[in-house]
């Protein structure tokens, strides 16, 4: 039996499942492949790691592979260390940049540059065995949108939260184009919002006054909170950092908090009886607005009546028996269709509803709903410091979005009862701005009703800016930071990018804002991994369950894996520890620290009094008798007692001559070594600043020669182009640009790569359309020809006609 290696966080990274596969000769073509960045466009954000409860999956190229960590431990075979299963599929044929799981666990996202696929994974522990390939269902998600050679990337995948059993998928395109998949149905998109205008056909200029990265969509996240439209709206965030928002959104087939249908129906309800309390008549200053403001309301309240009705269980539509249809030209009815398998219900506290403008099927709705309008882009006040790694911050761009929902420091045993959605901003650089939202995004349509346009302010409270080990302009342009959301801390982000891991917590200031106070702290920011440049971070992931505890896993684009272990954050009671004072060092700390006392005798020295206590003191003594003798015993103990004390005193100061003696020497010793040293930075700085003025010297001499071989090659190379040869060059600048296309637009052979990928998709459809049709027999095509040669001799009555009029007016002329 192999020895078994116990499991720890500290020892995942030995795991077998993190050795890099060998490279191919496909792989080396790709790396030296045009990256996507070179274009001044945003590179992909790569996430290729994933927990599902005791499962961890790592994506490498175009391999998938899983493991459990469950069990006692992993087996080691020689230097190998445990297994993994390589799970299998015949549409994983491009480079894995993200991997996103779905809340169930059930179902993977797969996201490439251009295409999408979606895994169904085997069962929880499933992956406990060693070795071998696991063969998975999948399936390709709108294969004629997102094709190999698609001129439009996907930069965003995320699934929604309230999305029935899991299945709902959202997907962000860089054209701004955001889609809704359901994965039971994923050929095509199920709702399209659009955030960036329709581009025209015509050909662009070479120079434009457009910013490239403002028709460029690198992020989007969903709205959070408790009562109002915010889980309704969405906010799409472009290269240049603009941010729309639009909204209600919701997916096609939702499971939603039935608490929150409540609480969004009073809100509405009291937000539109406000309004009409304070009604402003025709003519008087604010009428259109109101009027305005009235439309929008009464939309909102339209629209959260049908989605509250759909969830009341007395509105459930029956299915009327329809008797089967005749069909044309003597043909049988088809035979019906099996009935659907009923969907499960929704969880208790959960009623299931759709858009009013989509039926519970996904089809279109019966009557006339009104497109959702873009708002924005928010502006910024005050804007974001102008801070980033590199020399030229203006080439930056903002690669992810996400909001917070932060209520700061709770007291213990208390609730929070108020929250601020703090909107986090990640840019190229390594810049983070912070903001709070000035007024809640509310839906709105297009619409006569409402047809003020209306300024949304986003106030930026901090700007944080991670360390970067280089600052070189290539390193940082293919950097493309990413956030990862902490499992239990909700005011707690992790920005992942390509030189790190940094956690970022907004509680210091949302804790002040909360309690009134004017002058804000700045956020706690902490750099738990960093990493080269030559060997990037490729994927991050938090985790907290009862195999691996509490922390955060990033992993490098070597298979390199760091662990980071985290502590939950709890409650201060008010008991800190006294702060310990710093242990001072020997050898630098004065022997004459303490003053020098010296205790006097506090018992009263008087001999004479003691001796005039004898009787007749003051006569000639004639006797001496026993009073005398005890007045000179006592006068004798105070002389004695206060010559005992003076020799004392004595020896004090006699020892503290000498500790000022051996005080001195220390002090003769401390500035020996002081002027050494200072000897030794005097002579080091003579040496650098010598080797300085070689070092310039040698510079301005190099200079010198390299201008003098340059004016050189100058002179000699004089090439004579004609004006034939640089129209010659001219056409072929054009022909290439038709052919390859363009920055801004595409050419002939991404078009045909791209048509002939669609055909592709089309073929197989139109081939089994065809197989329909040859399945009718001569009788049932008589009649079709018969009404077909009817038809045929009516339109050539009707050319005849049209050639005499085309005659005759020809004639006119």
């Amino acid at each position: 039996m192999p020895p078994l290696l116990p499991f720890s966080l500290d020892a995942l990274h030995s795991n077998a499942i993190f050795v890099p596969p060998a490279s191919t000769s496909d792989d080396d073509w790709e790396l030296v492949g045009p990256q996507p960045s070179l274009d001044g466009l945003p590179a992909p954000k790569n996430a290729r790691l994933a927990v599902r409860d005791r499962d961890l999956i790592v994506a490498f190229g175009k391999e998938i592979r899983m493991t459990s960590l469950s069990g006692d431990g992993w087996e080691v075979h020689g230097t190998s260390v445990g297994g993994y299963k390589t799970l299998k599929s015949p549409h994983l044929t491009f480079t894995i940049h993200q991997l996103v799981l779905n809340p169930t666990g059930r179902l993977l996202a797969v996201v490439g540059h251009h295409q999408l696929v979606v895994l169904v994974l085997p069962r929880v522990g499933f992956a406990s065995s060693v070795g071998g390939e696991v063969a998975c269902r999948s399936f390709p998600v709108d294969e004629y949108q997102h094709s190999p050679s698609s001129l439009v990337s996907l930069t965003k995948v995320r699934w929604h939260p309230w999305g029935e059993g899991g299945n709902s998928l959202w997907v962000l395109a860089a054209n701004g184009n955001l889609f809704e998949y359901d994965i039971l149905r994923p050929q095509d998109p199920v709702q399209k919002f659009s955030f960036l205008a329709e581009k025209t056909t015509r050909p662009k200029s070479k120079f434009s006054a457009i910013d490239p990265l403002s028709q460029y969509a690198t992020s989007f996240t969903f709205g959070r909170g408790p009562i109002d439209f915010a889980p309704l709206m969405v906010y799409a965030l472009m290269a240049n950092g603009d941010i729309y928002t639009m909204g209600p959104v919701l997916p096609s087939s939702a499971d939603v908090p039935a608490s929150y249908l409540a609480s969004l129906q009073a809100w509405v309800a009291e937000g539109l009886k406000r309004l009409e309390d304070t009604k402003a008549k025709p003519g008087e200053q604010g009428s259109a607005e109101y009027a305005s403001l009235l439309g929008r309301r009464q939309l909102q309240e339209a629209w959260v009546s049908a989605i509250v009705k759909q969830g009341s269980p007395d509105d459930e539509p029956s299915t009327p028996s329809t008797p089967p249809r005749r069909r044309g030209f003597g043909l049988r009815d088809a035979p019906p269709s099996p009935p659907k398998p009923d969907k499960p219900p929704p969880l208790t506290g959960f009623v299931r509803v759709h858009p009013p403008h989509l039926t519970g099927t996904g089809g279109p709705a019966p009557g006339m709903h009104r497109p959702l309008a873009r708002q924005g882009p928010l502006l910024f006040n005050p804007a974001p410091q102008e801070v980033g790694n590199g020399g030229d911050i203006d080439e930056q761009s903002a690669t992810d979005i996400t909001i917070l929902q932060a209520a700061g420091d709770v007291p213990e045993g208390e609730v929070a009862d108020a929250h601020v959605n703090v909107l986090a901003i990640a840019w190229s650089s390594g810049r983070v701005d912070l903001g709070i939202a000035a007024d809640e995004c509310e839906p709105r349509w297009i619409t006569s009703r409402d047809p003020a346009p209306t300024d949304l302010y986003l106030h930026i409270v901090e700007s944080v800016l991670s360390s970067f080990p280089s600052s070189e302009p290539d390193a940082i342009a293919l950097n493309a930071p990413l956030f990862v959301a902490d499992p239990i801390q909700s005011d707690v982000i992790y920005v992942e990018h390509a030189f790190g891991v940094d956690a970022v917590s907004v509680v210091p200031w949302v804790t002040q804002l909360l309690a009134g106070e004017n002058k804000l702290p700045p956020c706690d920011v902490a750099q738990l991994v960093e990493a080269s440049p030559s060997n990037p971070v490729v994927g991050v992931v938090t985790f907290c369950n009862i195999t691996l505890g509490y922390g955060l896993l990033a992993l490098a684009s070597s298979g390199q894996l760091a662990a980071v272990e985290m502590d939950v954050r709890v409650p201060d009671r008010g008991l800190a520890a006294p702060d310990s004072a710093p242990a001072p060092d020997k050898n630098s700390q004065s022997l004459l620290d303490k003053p020098f006392e010296v205790s006097l005798p506090t018992t009263e020295y008087n001999p004479k009094a003691a001796i005039r206590k004898a009787p007749d003191s003051h006569k000639v003594l004639e006797a001496i008798g026993p009073a005398h003798v005890t007045a000179l015993r006592d006068a004798a103990s105070q002389i004695k007692a206060r010559t005992h004390a003076v020799e004392e005193a004595s020896t004090k100061v006699e020892g503290r001559l000498d500790l000022q003696v051996r005080e001195y020497a220390r002090q003769l010793v401390v500035l020996r070594a002081a002027a050494a040293s200072v000897c030794a930075l005097r002579s080091a700085a003579v040496r650098n600043v010598e080797r300085a003025e070689a070092a310039l010297d040698a510079q301005q001499s190099l200079s010198d020669r390299l201008d003098n071989v340059l004016t050189a090659l100058m002179a000699e190379h004089r090439p004579q182009i004609g004006a034939i040869e640089r129209r010659w060059f001219d056409e072929l600048e054009r022909i290439r640009a038709r052919v390859n296309g363009t920055r801004g637009s595409p050419g002939f052979a991404p078009r045909a790569q791209v048509l002939k990928e669609q055909l592709g998709v089309v073929r197989p459809l139109v081939k089994t359309v065809n197989a329909r049709e040859d399945e009718y027999g001569a009788r049932q095509l008589r009649p079709l020809q018969a009404a077909l040669g009817s038809r045929g001799d009516e339109l050539a009555r009707l050319m005849r006609k049209m050639n005499a009029l085309s005659v005759r007016v020809e004639e006119m002329d």
